[in-house]
């Protein structure tokens, strides 16, 4: 392959991953690797937010909360499937307050210690959230609420 094919090609696959990233909420560091050519690192910190997202947050999201805030599903009006829906709140008002988890409505209904009987407590049927879970979901707030979409 040509020379200058080489280093557009490496261009073109970089600024998609960088574009990725940002979308994912992660903001990657470009650094230039030689003559014509760029390289992507990524920001340490952000990375191990986004693995805890995905290890920790995602899982508790998927078995507890998108069932009925996710895709189409909107219960209070509220989607939390991707970052932006997430950070548009619900028909209750914002639910993140980003890096205060104690300010967080979100946080706030997924009390375990929130009564049987409280209209916000969620999920609203069923097992509560573990300690763990909400400890997660808590530091997951705290960071930035990073999301791989």
């Amino acid at each position: 392959m040509h020379a200058f094919h080489q280093n557009w090609l490496a261009a073109a696959y970089a600024c998609a991953a960088a574009a990725l990233l940002a979308l994912a909420g992660c903001s990657p560091a470009v650094q230039a690797a030689g003559a014509g050519q760029a390289s992507q690192t990524i920001d340490p910190q952000q990375a191990a937010r986004l693995h805890q997202y995905q290890t920790e947050v995602l899982p508790t999201l998927q078995a507890n909360c998108l069932r009925c805030h996710g895709g189409m599903n909107r219960r209070g009006g509220f989607n939390m499937s991707t970052r932006a829906a997430l950070m548009q709140g619900g028909k209750d008002g914002a639910m993140v307050v980003l890096g205060r988890p104690e300010d967080s409505l979100l946080v706030r209904v997924i009390n375990p210690k929130l009564p049987e009987d409280d209209p916000m407590r969620m999920p609203p049927k069923g097992d509560r959230l573990t300690d763990a879970q909400v400890a997660a979901i808590r530091k997951w707030v705290a960071d930035g609420v990073v999301m791989d979409r």
